[in-house]
């Protein structure tokens, strides 16, 4: 069996981060879809933090405060353990730590944007410099577009998968993980490094597809899909249409109680090899398995 992994950054995420002064919250981007939102402090006024499209032209570490002369690392220093400056013009504006906890939430800043020490932290590993910011005033808030992580338990033939099987929804979207879900059929999966895409093989077809692309193709047929393949922390997902698209399986996906159940098609029951499914809902299989991003 072959395990999928993506060389270099032949699909790297594209990252960005959109600011609401409305409602005082950061909201996290991978690939167009939400997946962290944070409370923030702004400006005292709207005009003190300015609006538009800039990006991070800077990072810095544990940064001085040099209004006060307070050195970096201190806890009374207001710009807190990270800082990413932004290219927005008329000052030195940036996403950075605080010093006083209770501000956030609140417009309370000379214009930068304020986080919890912690959420800068996270956030700091995540951006580079040029990531995109937007900052933005509006009523619409984040939550109806962020990335629901509760934890999903996963059957499959009626056997529950251990938590490895990562699984997370979008707007009561399930998206699966594609290499596991070819470990648990049997097929094998292969990254194309000359075509740089996801080739697949059952024993009905070969499959190949753009993790960024619509279109895929079955024995070189080309077929729309509803979703295109998403990658997320290096991981390829897919949806339920694209999943019941091109592998012999049900899925039912109840969203209330975040249970997914994914069951071959009976003409295919025959062709799982019978170890390869009962490894596949070992938990010491998934620890010991090279499971490259």
């Amino acid at each position: 069996m072959s395990f999928l992994f993506y060389p270099g950054n032949a699909f790297a995420e594209e990252r960005k981060i959109i600011i609401n002064k409305k409602n005082n919250q950061l909201g996290f981007y991978q690939n167009d879809m939400l997946t962290k939102v944070f409370p923030i402090a702004t400006g005292r006024q709207r005009s003190f933090t300015p609006e538009g499209n800039f990006q991070v032209v800077n990072k810095q570490v544990n940064p001085p405060y040099y209004k006060k002369n307070i050195p970096g690392g201190s806890p009374w220093n207001p710009l807190g353990p990270r800082w990413l400056g932004l290219s927005a013009p008329g000052g030195a504006y940036g996403i950075h730590g605080n010093s006083n906890p209770a501000s956030i939430g609140t417009y309370a800043s000379d214009g930068c944007i304020r986080l919890r020490n912690e959420d800068i932290l996270w956030l700091f590993d995540q951006v580079t410099v040029g990531t995109p910011v937007s900052i933005v005033w509006q009523d619409v808030g984040f939550e109806q577009y962020l990335v629901d992580n509760t934890p999903v338990k996963v059957y499959f033939n009626n056997q529950e998968l251990p938590p490895e099987f990562r699984t997370f929804s979008h707007q009561d979207k399930p998206f699966i993980p594609l290499k596991q879900l070819c470990s648990l059929m049997s097929y094998q999966i292969n990254w194309n490094s000359q075509a740089n895409s996801i080739d697949i093989s059952t024993p009905a077809a070969q499959i190949c597809f753009n993790p960024d692309s619509k279109t895929l193709l079955i024995n070189d047929q080309p077929i729309e899909l509803a979703d295109p393949p998403l990658i997320m922390d290096g991981i390829s997902y897919v949806t339920q249409s694209t999943m019941e698209t091109f592998f012999p399986v049900e899925v039912n996906w109840q969203a209330a109680t975040r249970q997914l159940y994914l069951t071959t098609k009976p003409e295919m029951i025959e062709e799982i090899q019978k170890p390869q499914l009962v490894s596949s809902i070992n938990p010491q299989f998934w620890q010991d398995a090279d499971w490259l991003p």
